[in-house]
């Protein structure tokens, strides 16, 4: 059986995913090098000019349906990507921007290498001045090793199944061009402190005069001027983003030579004591329940890759129709696009760095664990997968480039370094240096097990049995995974053997096991101290039949209103107890 989104159709495939990636700092020029390129398979060696080339839509990658390929790239495999396209500079600097590609590249224009990128869930930038013509060829030599090499492959694996996914290659996120002037804003980090009342702006440019206007709804409530490449916004009396009322603020930017527009929302996240003395997850200061689904971000046609726009809103808008608050992003990093949404929509991020490290010990990060042995040394790096220093040196690279490109949403209130004990080394350190980077973010340094007392989550993941609130330890409690019960919904999924922790074959009662879940493990514990769950999961992917939605989207497999109203009395019940 061949499964589609219900989206699928409606796609322009040759000018797919056409809108403007990057909306933190977003200019006039912009041209989609998305839609139909080539590529072909050689061991090492060049690719063959003139012959071998087969048709692939960019950007859905190697192996997905909708890229119109069914291959897959192995370890020992160069996959070349290419495309001709017609260009006409208007700038003083021509960039050209890939928004992922997985999972290491080289990337030459007309001929000539302009720059690589390693590791396949960040964005970057080339500069290509001097090479871009009127006619252009762009080239990408592509390398990826999954779960056999140095990089973060998150749920991707080449042995898949289970709880294991089907690995994709190539460039998968949006490719495009831009013009920047002479006199531009390059790059900016913007930084609210509800506290003093101001925005801090940190930019990177080529200015020697920068105009700051921003704007509440139509009301322009700051305009400034500076010199500099620091700048602080004083903001009294502002109005506050909650997932209630996720309200933005325009920011315009104006150089000598052009006008960029960006956003940014004003809240605050931290813990407080509640009147009953428990530690609180709060939102600008206020006690605030975390109702959350975990959300792998794998999609039937696209794999990694969301179909398109519509289709990201759809899972969004799903969320908060269920009543839940908060995802969520396990093991995966979205594109750029996929964050705006959820500040533009009100919706929470708990957000994980993908995990890496190898080979992956189920004895050790699994079944240990779920037997009750969670306690085992960090530092310990080749139990853990991490024996190689040029291995933690790539996860250190790769987080500091997720937190560079995620730093600026409003919607992301925690990261998660490692999950599971997979991969996880010196995690007490980790979370410092996280800590040091970004001061306005909470940690949950190991999420399910294997805590070393870092971070601001005391973390747990239960399955097999009911859970049950530990001794209080100063930090938020949270149960960052549960449920994952497995009910196959007939001709929407693509399992060719259901993977879950306990099965039904009955959506009634399935549907009942599942409520039951919220009713015994989240209502019962948040007055004995439970700040926060996540169930597991949002949508089934492949064999991991256990989503509230189909994997195709096309069935909402549980009840919608009852789930909401189990929500709502959880929001109620922090409310209640922190009087």
């Amino acid at each position: 059986m061949t499964l589609f989104s219900p989206w699928a159709k409606s796609i322009d495939l040759e000018n797919p995913l056409p809108e403007y990636p990057r909306m933190q700092l977003r200019r006039g020029s912009f041209r989609s090098l998305n839609g139909t390129w080539e590529y072909q398979i050689t061991y090492g060696a060049q690719p063959d000019i003139n012959k071998g080339w087969t048709k692939i839509t960019v950007p859905f990658a190697l192996g997905s349906k909708l890229s119109g390929t069914d291959v897959n790239l192995l370890p020992d495999e160069v996959l070349w990507m290419r495309r001709q396209f017609d260009y006409e500079p208007d700038g003083a600097r021509t960039f050209l921007n890939f928004e992922a590609v997985d999972q290491c590249c080289v990337v030459y224009l007309n001929g000539v290498e302009v720059g690589s990128h390693n590791g396949g869930y960040t964005p970057f930038s080339l500069n290509v001045t001097g090479q871009i013509r009127r006619q252009n060829e762009l080239m990408v030599r592509i390398v990826d090793q999954s779960d056999k090499g140095l990089y973060a492959y998150g749920k991707q694996k080449i042995e898949n199944g289970g709880m294991w996914y089907t690995p994709s290659a190539g460039i998968w996120q949006t490719v495009w061009m831009e013009e920047l002037p002479d006199h531009a804003v390059e790059d900016i980090k913007i930084t609210p402190d509800c506290d003093q009342e101001a925005v801090y702006l940190h930019m990177a440019g080529t200015y020697s005069q920068l105009v700051i206007t921003v704007f509440a709804g139509e009301e322009l409530v700051h305009r400034g001027i500076t010199n500099k490449m620091e700048y602080t916004i004083p903001l009294k009396d502002f109005h506050p983003w909650t997932p209630d009322d996720p309200f933005l603020y325009t920011l315009y930017l104006q150089t000598e030579d052009e006008t960029v527009k960006s956003y940014f929302a004003m809240r605050r996240f931290s813990s407080t004591h509640d009147a009953n003395g428990i530690v609180r997850f709060a939102l600008n200061g206020e006690p605030l329940y975390l109702s959350g689904l975990l959300d792998q971000g794998y999609n039937v046609d696209g794999l990694l890759t969301y179909p398109c726009e519509e289709s990201m809103i759809a899972d969004i808008q799903k969320v908060k129709d269920m009543g839940f608050n908060m995802i969520r992003k396990h093991n995966k990093v979205e594109c750029r696009r996929w964050y705006y949404l959820c500040d533009l929509y009100g919706i929470l991020v708990m957000q994980d760095i993908p995990g890496g490290g190898g080979p992956y010990d189920f004895m050790r990060t699994a079944v240990l664990p779920t037997l009750g042995f969670r306690k085992f040394d960090d530092k310990k790096y080749e139990k853990n997968g991490r024996g190689s220093e040029e291995s933690r040196k790539a996860y250190y690279e790769e987080l500091y480039a997720i937190l560079d490109m995620l730093y600026n949403n409003a919607c992301i209130f925690a990261w998660v370094p490692f999950n599971e004990g997979w991969g996880q080394f010196d995690s007490v350190e980790v979370t410092d240096a996280i800590r040091q980077y970004d001061t306005t973010r909470l940690i949950d340094s190991a999420s399910g097990w294997y805590d070393r007392g870092a971070g601001d989550f005391n973390s747990r993941h239960c399955y097999f049995h009911g859970f049950h609130v530990p001794r209080a330890d100063g930090r938020i409690l949270l149960l960052s995974e549960f449920g994952g019960f497995t009910y196959a919904e007939s001709s929407h999924n693509e399992a060719k053997k259901l993977y879950g922790y306990k099965q039904f074959t009955d959506k009634a009662k399935w549907n009942a096991a599942v409520l039951e879940r919220f009713e015994a493990d989240v209502l019962r514990n948040i007055p004995k101290g439970l700040s926060g769950s996540v169930y597991t999961q949002l949508a089934d992917v492949e064999d991991e039949c256990n989503g509230l939605l189909s994997a195709d989207r096309r069935v909402t497999k549980i009840d919608v209103r009852r789930l909401k109203r189990l929500n709502e009395r959880c929001y109620r019940s922090m409310k209640k107890n922190g009087r």
